[in-house]
């Protein structure tokens, strides 16, 4: 089931209405967090910031480039953390994305939301998450609502991170049936700006 699960991730093609990847965590790290990731179809950068140094709320942003589709994403949102840290620890997020595509002087935007559970410790978690959305492109005018199941395995020694994130769902297209969406991705985290800038 396992196999199966992975080989649909990966030969599903590829997608541009999602949320972000760096909030679907169900836990807000105590303090500013910049990631970069490489996965089957797309790369990116970004960072979370808590309101304050261990705040249960902050804000995040992304900057996307969907090779497969040649699109450029910028992704921003608002997470709240529900409670204190403890084994199993859940988010929720609120944002929107902006999406360009240069060869078809195309644009498209639309809002995101997402509810997450961290399963661990302060080491190693078990993220589950399930993202939805509404967006829509101007050459077409007709909404698109992108559904997501999310699972990743997140490791983190000192002030860096290592993650494996799995995501798959699809499209809904209204009225036009659904297209089905995954990828699977690496991801490398830095939380040692703010030791930095005390130096």
């Amino acid at each position: 089931m396992r196999a199966l699960f992975v080989v649909a991730v990966l030969s599903a093609t590829s997608a541009l209405a999602e949320g972000g990847w760096l909030t679907a965590r169900g836990r807000l790290q105590p303090e500013l967090r910049f990631e970069a990731w490489g996965g089957s179809r797309t790369v990116g950068l970004g960072l979370v910031t808590p309101d304050a140094p261990g705040a249960m709320a902050g804000l995040s942003g992304e900057l996307v480039y969907a090779y497969r589709d040649r699109t450029l994403e910028a992704r921003g949102s608002r997470v709240w953390q529900f409670s204190k840290n403890r084994f199993a620890t859940g988010s929720a997020t609120l944002g929107g994305s902006l999406h360009v595509v240069p060869e078809g002087l195309d644009v498209g935007l639309g809002p995101h939301a997402g509810l997450n559970l961290a399963l661990g410790g302060e080491v190693f978690t078990v993220d589950l998450g399930v993202q939805t959305g509404v967006e829509v492109f101007f050459s077409e005018l007709m909404p698109r609502l992108p559904e997501r199941l999310l699972i990743s395995l997140n490791l983190r020694l000192g002030a860096w991170a290592i993650g494996l994130h799995l995501r798959g769902g699809v499209d809904v297209l209204p009225g036009r049936g659904f297209v089905g969406r995954g990828e699977a991705a690496l991801s490398l985290s830095w939380f040692g700006f703010e030791r930095a800038t005390k130096r």
